[in-house]
């Protein structure tokens, strides 16, 4: 076989083989992907923000924290790493003294494990996704599913921006609250 034959023969098997493999993950691709195999159903729904959830429900803020929770699976993809690692980072370096004093914390919980995955119906979790939750006297009273990390996981930026905005107006409301106010949020579930 001729050398130009042979190579023009290397470049049609090359070209075959993208081809074959640009088929096999298809046209949405990159967005499949950018969704994280963590989240199907964002994936599904093309990427599209899970709506932030709310309601308007009566608390007494006086005794209370809030725990930024990042719920995940088990089996995890870069992406679902990247938005924990990004929020953990928003929260223990834009909140270091709420969490000193106990009004803040960060904690990531496994959805799969048997004791957690009440979590999965309590917060209505449409894939792994943070969730800001207000406690009063240990108990949980409000909730808010931050739904668009998952859009805003590749523009870290934004995402940070995003998370600090969100613990910050939360963290507000309960600063704003003496006696019994009435504000945007969904009450938590009764785990008595």
């Amino acid at each position: 076989m001729k050398p130009r034959t042979q190579i023009i023969l290397g470049i049609a098997v090359l070209l075959g083989v993208a081809a074959l493999s640009s088929m096999k993950r298809g046209p949405n691709a990159g967005r499949a992907q950018n969704a994280g195999t963590c989240c199907p159903l964002m994936a599904a729904l093309d990427a599209k923000p899970a709506p932030a959830t709310t309601n308007r429900i009566t608390t007494n803020a006086a005794a209370s924290t809030i725990i930024a929770y990042y719920f995940h699976g088990t089996v995890r993809c870069e992406t679902c790493l990247m938005i924990e690692n990004l929020a953990k980072m928003v929260v223990e370096q834009q909140f270091s003294s709420e969490i000193a004093a106990h009004r803040l914390s960060f904690v990531p919980v496994n959805y799969d494990l048997p004791e957690n995955a009440h979590f999965l119906t309590d917060y209505r979790l449409p894939c792994p996704s943070l969730v800001l939750v207000r406690q009063k006297d240990g108990k949980s009273e409000q909730w808010k599913l931050l739904g668009d990390t998952w859009q805003l996981v590749h523009e870290p930026a934004k995402l940070n921006t995003y998370v600090e905005t969100e613990v910050r107006d939360f963290l507000r409301v309960q600063e704003r609250l003496t006696g019994a106010n009435q504000i945007g949020l969904l009450p938590a579930p009764d785990h008595r």
